[in-house]
């Protein structure tokens, strides 16, 4: 039987308010948490530094990815919330450890939140040792809805000391103005170009356009979604800067660099 569309629509929201009120919940018992996954130096193989993925560890203990409720979240409204839990919990990381770099993605509704850019300020007062190593993410497709306001996110961001990279990459099709608009330091291009890369001349056409691009401007370059080992050679090959990806390292809950440090003391 064919499904009317206001049931979907209706069955849509149900699921939506289901998955927001398991957030509101996380959020009041402390169940959101990281799982870090390492960006490597493409030409030396070590760590530049680790992405914060948002997860959930729900009530019987099983941990969730973050892309199952983020889009709900920012639906209703929530997503400041969720943004303001990541600075908070990503800034208490880098208190508890001197030397480790991480990232963290925040909303493009983030950009326009002045609380949470005072937040951000009074964190990091007089705090050049953490903000120097604090890598923002902003996406591309997000960045280019309010080009002019972006731009002044992240002068603020990178004013206060840190580090700002372009997510998703080519999926907005960034043109030049826009990026001598956004004083990022890096740029990470779209997993949808990097997938199965060895088996797309299309993509390696695109990839070196985009390279060609970065490099014009100065940028550092992440590939992201680097999920075999065809693909990192020929990534290596192109010049690409950074590597991130489950064939570079999978996300993991514990903190990775604690073992580093503990092997390099040992």
């Amino acid at each position: 039987m064919e499904q009317h569309p206001d049931s979907t629509h209706t069955g849509r929201q149900r699921r939506n308010s289901a998955i927001v009120g398991t957030v509101k919940a996380a959020l009041r018992q402390n169940r959101l948490l990281f799982a870090y996954q390492p960006v490597v130096c493409a030409a030396t193989g070590t760590v530049d530094y680790f992405e914060c993925l948002l997860r959930i560890r729900d009530e019987a203990g099983n941990v969730l990815p973050g892309a199952g409720f983020i889009t709900a979240v920012e639906h209703f409204g929530l997503i400041g919330l969720i943004d303001r839990f990541v600075l908070e919990r990503a800034v208490q990381e880098l208190c508890t450890d001197p030397v480790v770099r991480l990232g963290f993605n925040v909303s493009g509704l983030t950009a326009c939140d002045r609380p949470w850019l005072r937040t951000l300020s009074s964190r990091l007062h007089d705090r050049p040792d953490l903000a120097g190593r604090m890598i923002v993410e902003i996406t591309e497709t997000a960045a280019l809805d309010d080009i002019d306001e972006t731009a002044r996110f992240v002068d603020t961001l990178r004013d206060a000391g840190c580090r700002v990279a372009l997510d998703d990459f080519g999926a907005g099709h960034t043109s030049l103005r826009h990026l001598q608009s956004l004083a990022v330091d890096t740029v990470k291009i779209d997993g949808s170009f990097i997938r199965n890369l060895a088996d797309s001349p299309e993509n390696r056409v695109f990839l070196r356009h985009l390279l060609g691009l970065t490099k014009g401007f100065g940028l550092s370059t992440i590939a992201e979604c680097v999920e075999n080992a065809a693909d990192e050679a020929l990534l290596r090959a192109e010049g690409i800067g950074y590597l991130q990806g489950y064939h570079i390292g999978a996300p993991t809950t514990e903190r990775p660099w604690l073992g580093t440090l503990a092997a390099e003391t040992g």
